[in-house]
């Protein structure tokens, strides 16, 4: 089953991207910063500048979060993506084309927690949405979930629907709310798919949860 649902990945970013390089113009306004807590920054085109409340997310930026502070982005489909705190995120593509059915969101969450939701982009025939971290790329369906440092390691848990798990090692496919995996290194298989207990849980969520 694995295998099938990277092969179904693989097949659909080449028709993805011919879209994507056509049909959204480089750093186009992808979404907006809707919360904030605490300072934050977006680094553009080399240049650092001090985030608020409603500025623009475009293709390419770099976002970074410093103590205690809280980031929520909503992009031009509905999803939203939660960003806690020192942490660096890059949005490196984001394409929403409902007339044409098709989309792509490519995020590395390189450093710190983050949770992301999907909106109307995974309702799209062609899409390829994935979150690259630092140990392994996380492909989206319709999704609801939470990623980062958790217990001594690196998690991922599900609140809602499927995500699929891999690096050149290996992968996990993970479908059932309340489960999660740890990532030991980019050399090691995911771990096994285990149910995380309440307390593992509402401590990663309160990573990302505005106070």
């Amino acid at each position: 089953m694995f295998k099938n649902l990277i092969l179904i990945l693989s097949l659909t970013t080449g028709l993805v991207f011919a879209f994507a390089e056509n049909g959204n113009a480089a750093n186009s306004n992808v979404g907006t910063i809707t919360r904030l807590q605490s300072d934050a920054k977006i680094i553009r085109d080399g240049q650092t500048i001090p985030m608020e409340v409603g500025s623009a997310i475009r293709e390419n930026d770099e976002i970074n979060s410093e103590d205690m502070a809280r980031i929520e982005i909503t992009f031009t489909d509905g999803t939203t993506l939660l960003i806690g705190e020192n942490a660096r995120v890059e949005i490196d593509e984001y394409l929403y084309d409902p007339d044409n059915n098709i989309g792509t969101a490519i995020i590395g969450a390189l450093q710190g927690p983050f949770r992301f939701i999907t909106g109307k982009i995974s309702q799209l025939k062609d899409k390829r949405v994935e979150i690259k971290s630092s140990v392994a790329t996380i492909g989206v369906r319709g999704t609801d979930f939470w990623g980062g440092p958790s217990q001594g390691t690196y998690g991922v848990f599900l609140f809602e629907g499927t995500i699929v798990i891999f690096n050149a090692e290996g992968g996990r496919i993970v479908s059932a709310p309340g489960t999660g995996v740890d990532l030991d290194g980019i050399d090691k298989v995911p771990g096994e798919v285990t149910v995380w207990s309440a307390s593992r849980a509402q401590a990663a969520l309160a990573t990302v949860t505005f106070k």
